[in-house]
């Protein structure tokens, strides 16, 4: 496998307020990091920042991965039934930044989606068409991108969500049918699936990128792996196995280290690369 197999982390400006980048990276590239994941959502806060933080990236030699924007207002319902201009507008300018990184470092880089989400009861099978409709759209408007489709988190109540069991997922690739279309093997979402922990020989030659984070107790889960709740350890093997060649992005929401000082936040954030590395003999 060599260096196939890249560590990542979804970076936030948040996270450097006070300090550089290249200081808050140091302790943790010791420990394997070698890329960042920024979304492409223009209502987060601190967006301004984004870009910049980007070329800082790229300048301290890391890789960079994306994530789609997912949340209110951004949305692929309505893509099949008449609202396809106004979402092809809304995200042409959020994936032209990707395609721009794409061809500037003449690599491809992944960019990960959510598929459709919406207010139950809504009739599945629109989702499913605004989809792929949608996603068969990004392959042609940014064909120097990965497209990794992500098994979606369970515990939203109220919602109706595509993609929460592998099949579903599949299902999805199947029908986008497009060679630059692949799986963001979100491995915390799939334990809460209580999904067996050997994945289907189909699901993990269809794996172009990674999520990885651990839920606690009451299944919160984008938490460093501190819990053991997520097989980790087996799946990567697994992505090893097939040669897989993509990022494993420590994917965490920062409302989870509230509790926690700086040194204790920063060891958590090692502790959890340092293990990750040990899987993939980076």
């Amino acid at each position: 496998m060599g260096n196939a197999i890249s560590i990542g982390f979804n970076i936030h400006p948040r996270w450097v307020q006070g300090s550089s980048l290249k200081a808050f990276l140091a302790p943790l590239r010791e420990a394997g990091l070698d890329s960042l994941e920024f979304e492409l959502d223009n209502h987060l806060p601190m967006w301004e920042d984004f870009e910049p933080l980007m070329e800082e990236t790229v300048a301290l030699g890391l890789q960079l991965s994306f994530h789609a924007a997912y949340r209110a207002p951004h949305t692929l319902l309505g893509y099949t039934s008449g609202k396809r201009d106004e979402i092809q507008q809304d995200y042409l300018p959020l994936l032209q930044i990707a395609e721009n990184w794409s061809l500037r470092l003449k690599k491809q880089h992944s960019v990960v989606f959510h598929a459709a989400t919406a207010p139950a009861p809504y009739d599945t099978r629109l989702m499913v068409e605004d989809t792929v409709a949608f996603l068969q759209w990004v392959c042609a408007e940014f064909p120097h991108l990965k497209i990794a489709l992500e098994n979606n988190n369970p515990s939203s109540a109220n919602l109706v969500k595509l993609g929460i069991q592998r099949q579903d997922v599949l299902a999805l690739i199947r029908l986008i049918d497009r060679p630059q279309a692949g799986i963001c093997w979100d491995m915390g979402h799939d334990a809460l699936t209580t999904q067996p922990v050997i994945a289907p020989q189909e699901w993990v030659q269809k794996v172009i990128h990674v999520h990885l984070h651990d839920f606690d107790k009451d299944r919160q889960d984008h938490y460093p792996l501190k819990f053991g709740n997520v097989p980790y350890q087996e799946w990567l093997a697994q992505l090893k196995q097939a040669g897989m060649q993509g990022i494993v992005v420590l994917e965490l929401k920062g409302e989870r280290f509230m509790d926690m000082g700086i040194n204790q936040i920063m060891r958590s954030l090692a502790d959890s690369f340092s293990a990750i590395r040990r899987e993939v003999n980076l």
